[in-house]
């Protein structure tokens, strides 16, 4: 049911990207520019991202308990690796129209990917080892930029890396912690999505799966995920309270320009406003703390809403690959419709709401379909994939 809330909510961010008259020349987190509810529907998209990785990591907990360890390290590395393939070829092509040029860019399916790799690896480690890994990654991966952005000279890496961003650990580092174009020969990459904070994710997710092994008690596991989610909150609280750390732009109170009072609702705009690129740990936080809340409070709920994003939860590639074509196919519409050569980005927030919904709406049945089709027919492997 989480998932399907995540794809569901993810589609109004890219039904944003396709159609809103300015969804590629303003940041809607920009408060110079954006007004409430252009903020409030780019920010809540951000929960979608962190929290798909982490579900990625429990769901390959649990098929390892049901396939073996053997099995497991098949299913992540040929998955990731098929995520990466589709990033570079059907996924580009559905974002930018072009499919044979040098130009990537390395979005979450990409992250995903490779994080699942890792992960297959990585997981044969002790439990313990797993566990420590993610949370050293995401609570101190931020020191990274304090080190990165500073004279100190600390560190001879970081400041071979500022000197030199286009040598071979240069490039590693700006795939692991930097958002920046990468240029290896021919190649041109912007990494938008870098790797280090959602391993890290993955990690934490894997280990979380052991709340859901057989024989962990039900209660038990809804009283450790309100205290985990509720701590990430109250922590995220403190910590950009006081801007102590953990994100790399400082929260800030705002005053009406005219009046010099103040501006309530966009302070705690900025207050929120977390850095998703790359993922802070107040970022993770802040996205996190709600979803292990959110598993903890409907874990037994059983009703029509319920039911209708357990649907699409069950075949989130299916439906990703789908909403990306039926958002170029509305866009094209919309460029026959009114006789331009611009195929979308001319809309306001209304229609991109509409637009959203009715994907969704459109989507289900087949979603339905294919989740029957998919659990009536285990025996066609390549299913799995898609």
């Amino acid at each position: 049911m989480l998932r399907g809330l995540i794809m569901v909510v993810m589609a109004l961010d890219h039904s944003r990207d396709f159609l809103h008259f300015d969804a590629w020349t303003h940041d809607p987190l920009d408060f110079l520019y954006t007004t409430p509810i252009l903020f409030l529907t780019r920010w809540v998209t951000h929960f979608c991202a962190p929290n798909f990785i982490l579900l990625a990591g429990l769901s390959a907990y649990l098929y390892g308990l049901k396939k073996g360890g053997s099995e497991l390290t098949k299913f992540l590395v040929t998955r990731g690796l098929w995520l990466i393939l589709l990033e570079l070829t059907l996924f580009k092509f559905l974002w930018t129209g072009s499919l044979f040029t040098m130009n990537f860019t390395a979005l979450v399916i990409w992250a995903i990917g490779v994080s699942m790799v890792f992960l297959a690896f990585w997981r044969k480690l002790p439990y313990t080892v797993i566990l420590i890994t993610g949370l050293i990654i995401v609570f101190f991966h931020n020191t990274a930029d304090y080190f990165e952005h500073s004279n100190l000279g600390i560190l001879n890496a970081v400041d071979h890396i500022q000197q030199a961003p286009s040598s071979p650990l240069g490039i590693l580092w700006t795939f692991m912690h930097r958002v920046a174009p990468v240029t290896i020969g021919p190649l041109h990459v912007f990494v938008l999505y870098p790797l280090l904070p959602y391993f890290g994710l993955i990690c934490l997710g894997y280990c979380l799966g052991k709340f859901y092994a057989p024989g962990y008690v039900a209660e038990a596991r809804q009283r450790n995920l309100i205290l985990i989610g509720t701590f990430c909150i109250a922590l995220f609280v403190v910590l950009r309270l006081f801007n102590m750390y953990g994100d790399p732009s400082p929260w800030t109170p705002y005053h009406n320009l005219w009046s010099g009072t103040a501006n309530y609702v966009f302070s705690f705009l900025s207050f929120i406003n977390v850095t998703k690129y790359p993922c802070s740990l107040l970022y993770i936080l802040l996205m996190v703390g709600p979803a292990l809340l959110f598993l903890a409070m409907f874990e037994t709920t059983n009703n029509a809403v319920a039911r209708f994003f357990i649907t699409i939860g069950r075949v989130p590639m299916f439906y990703y690959i789908l909403h990306l074509i039926m958002f170029n196919l509305i866009a094209e519409l919309f460029k026959v419709i009114n006789h331009t050569d611009t195929a979308h980005n001319q809309y306001h927030l209304a229609m991109v709401y509409f637009a959203w919904i009715f994907v969704v709406a459109f989507l289900y049945p087949l979603c339905n379909w294919y989740a029957k089709y998919k659990a009536a027919h285990p025996e066609k492997w390549w299913l799995s994939y898609l």
